[in-house]
């Protein structure tokens, strides 16, 4: 850190400036023998020493940032042919980083005032360097931890900022309205212009909470996010202005005291008695809507019954899946009521109603769709007290269907540009893939069905295989067309080189 010091030069008639070349190209200065920098640099010389005696500043803090000796404070850099650079360098260009001795300082707007100091008059020059000084003694004393210091209080006091504090307290509920305020359920709750109402007040009750980044509250109640920041500093208000672009999110944390502030500020009493107020209303909603309570309560009854023949009725939607392979078309389970009934059910989710809020209870609830609660009736009516032997039942029907919609040798399953493939033929394709499907790129694979005798297949004595010209009477490009078709299918699955068999296929094999 600091200036390096090979490429520094001190006049000793300007004691309080240190000089140093700007610009890559630009190595060294040999002297200054200007008369405007001259007489430029006896007045910054001049305007530093006024501000030392008048703001009684500790510039020793200054020397040891830029690793410096002597009397000097301020650098100041200098062009090709010893000409003044018209701004003054940012601090920030010496923090926690070392600057090559092989080169000037990088000429970089963003480690430039933009002021043009060679223009000011006297009282202006004086605030200009009163500003850039003030900076240097921020900076100093902010180079005396590393970066990593810095964020970690950074990420302390952000979680010790009193809205903070409230979401952490309120997390519950906060979570709860923001699940319902998206719920399926609000469409089938009487009454939509209070629903409405109430989503309205969700908006402004919920503003404060919005604005804080979830991946800043993810990681703990000390960290925060972990993409790259970028820090800036302000000397008048002592604040290290810490934004994320990624979140987009910006806080200052005041040094002195530390703490943050955010870009907006929330009254936090009136932010806490709104959440305790939109959970009142909500709730009170609610229990104006006691019969659909009670019918998500019958369903986690129904769901309780049921679960005494999962196992018969999972391995029947297990079968379901199979059939549907088999016949390439979703099966109607109109037959079948009781799993059409537990499979809608398997969705649902009604948790247990140990809250005395409805809110926090309603937004565990999930479910697939809505119509749910018109089918509930009927099933009602389904379920009797012992469910196993019905289960029992259909599950041995679909297992007699899947045997019906089973292929046989000579089944025509697939049909590619008017030729039709057996399931017998299918199965030899399908061999193929087990054996050879990852060794090999897919045009590999095209060339040995349909017998293309390449050097490289000799080589390889991919010739001497069964599968060898078994589709020779088809063009390449229809092959290729016929892994895309088995992979739409869902028999075969696309790899980085060739093809595999899928979990169906190989049940059929």
């Amino acid at each position: 850190m600091g200036l390096p010091k090979r490429i520094t030069y001190h006049d000793e008639r300007y004691p309080f400036i240190v000089l140093a070349p700007i610009g890559k190209k630009n190595k060294q200065i040999r002297s200054i023998g200007h008369k405007f920098e001259r007489g430029l640099f006896s007045r910054l010389n001049d305007t530093i020493m006024e501000l030392i005696h008048e703001q009684s500043w500790d510039v020793t803090k200054i020397r040891c940032y830029l690793d410096l000796t002597g009397e000097a404070i301020l650098p100041v850099s200098l062009q090709k042919e010893e000409k003044v650079y018209p701004h003054l360098l940012r601090p920030e260009l010496f923090l926690w980083s070392s600057l090559p001795e092989e080169y000037g300082l990088p000429l970089k707007e963003s480690f430039l005032y933009d002021t043009d100091f060679t223009q000011l008059s006297s009282e202006q020059l004086h605030d200009h360097v009163k500003g850039v000084l003030e900076d240097y003694l921020f900076l100093a004393e902010v180079s005396g931890h590393p970066r990593n210091y810095w964020l970690k209080k950074i990420g302390e006091a952000f979680h010790r900022h009193p809205l903070l504090k409230l979401f952490h307290q309120k997390r519950e509920v906060i979570d709860a309205v923001e699940v319902m305020n998206q719920s399926s359920l609000l469409s089938v709750l009487k009454y939509p212009e209070d629903i409405a109402y109430w989503r309205h007040r969700v908006e402004i009750v919920m503003r404060p909470f919005r604005s804080l980044p979830s991946s800043w509250m993810e990681h703990g109640n000390k960290k925060i996010c972990l993409h790259e920041k970028e820090l800036y500093f302000d000397s008048i208000q002592r604040t290290i202005n810490c934004y994320c672009e990624t979140c987009d999110f910006c806080l200052y944390y005041h040094v002195d005291d530390d703490r943050v502030s955010f870009e907006e500020e929330f009254n936090i009493e009136r932010a806490a008695k709104r959440m305790i107020t939109i959970e009142q209303q909500f709730n009170e909603l609610a229990l104006q809507n006691q019969r659909l309570l009670d019918q998500l309560l019958q369903m986690q009854s129904l769901k309780v019954q049921l679960s005494k023949a999962r196992k018969p009725l999972e391995e029947s939607l297990q079968i379901v899946q199979r059939i549907e392979k088999y016949q390439q078309k979703p099966l109607s389970l109109t037959e079948y009521p009781l799993l059409h009934m537990y499979r809608q059910l398997r969705q649902t989710k009604v948790p247990e109603r140990g809250s005395r809020s409805e809110l926090r209870w309603l937004a565990g609830v999930q479910l697939e769709h809505v119509k749910i609660f018109k089918e509930l009736p009927e099933w009602l009516k389904l379920v009797p007290e012992n469910v196993y032997p019905i289960t029992s039942h259909v599950l041995e029907e679909l297992k007699q269907k899947l045997e019906e919609v089973r292929y046989e040798e000579e089944d025509i399953i697939i049909t590619i540009k008017g030729r039709p493939l057996t399931y017998g033929t299918v199965q030899q394709i399908l061999d193929l893939i087990h054996y050879y499907g990852t060794d090999y790129p897919a045009h590999t694979l095209v060339q040995m069905l349909a017998g293309k005798a390449t050097n490289k297949l000799r080589t390889l004595h991919l010739h001497e295989t069964r599968w060898f010209g078994l589709l020779s009477e088809w063009p390449e490009k229809h092959i290729q067309k016929l892994f895309s078709q088995l992979e739409k299918k869902g028999w075969l699955m696309k790899q980085q080189k060739g093809y595999s068999i899928s979990d169906f296929a190989e049940e059929v094999m």
